[in-house]
């Protein structure tokens, strides 16, 4: 019996959907259970969209994400690629931040590959004063340099009955909200968010 063309099209595209599920989630398992825990202090998302459904999401604060460049990095980060690297270090209070940036691992440390890093001079356009020329403002502005950010993971998906009270309790309590996630082979996945050292589905199924 002949099988129709557009039928084993059909199935080929259903195995290659499946795999790559399988693939998926297989990364995110691996990550999960072998990765190292990296904290990050993180508040809510803003602005809010009631259209999310299940997940939350957050924004890592800045004091976290933003480096300033050193000599060599802004001829790196300039060169256009997909790929970038951070360095991630933990702080004294045990949360960690972004400690460098380039375009390859340069050294043992905890490095993550992102894809979005951008980058900005810390001395704006705007800053710009009304009377000052085009070259005094350009002096400052390459003297202060550059600052990269680094952009992470932000979706937490929960169950959808479970979500509009846990984003009030996210909201309610920012200044305690940590952002928890597994790093291994420079790849990271965002696995809980905690308030005050509790994950914050615990605490809503507490309510």
């Amino acid at each position: 019996m002949k099988i129709n063309k557009s039928i084993l099209g059909i199935i080929f595209t259903l195995l290659l959907q499946l795999l790559g599920t399988v693939c998926f989630v297989w990364r995110y398992e691996r990550i999960l259970l072998k990765g190292e825990e990296v904290r990050l202090k993180c508040m809510p998302y803003d602005p809010y969209d009631p259209l999310k459904g299940r997940y939350l999401m957050v924004t890592v604060m800045e004091d976290c994400t933003n480096i300033l460049f050193d000599a060599e990095t802004p001829t790196v980060m300039q060169n256009r690629k997909k790929d970038y690297y951070a360095k991630l270090e933990k702080t004294t209070n045990g949360l960690y931040r972004v400690a460098a940036v380039a375009n390859k691992v340069l050294d043992d440390g905890l490095w993550v590959k992102r894809d979005n890093i951008s980058t900005r001079y810390i001395l704006r356009y705007a800053d710009k004063l009304k009377d000052e020329s085009g070259e005094e403002f350009y002096e400052p502005q390459k003297k202060l340099g550059k600052m990269a950010t680094v952009s992470f993971p932000n979706k937490l998906f929960v169950n959808e009955k479970m979500a509009p009270k846990a984003e009030q309790l996210l909201s309610s309590r920012s200044k305690d909200a940590v952002a928890v996630y597994r790093l291994l082979d420079q790849k990271i996945i965002l696995t809980d968010i905690e308030i005050e050292g509790v994950s914050i589905l615990r605490r809503v199924r507490e309510l």
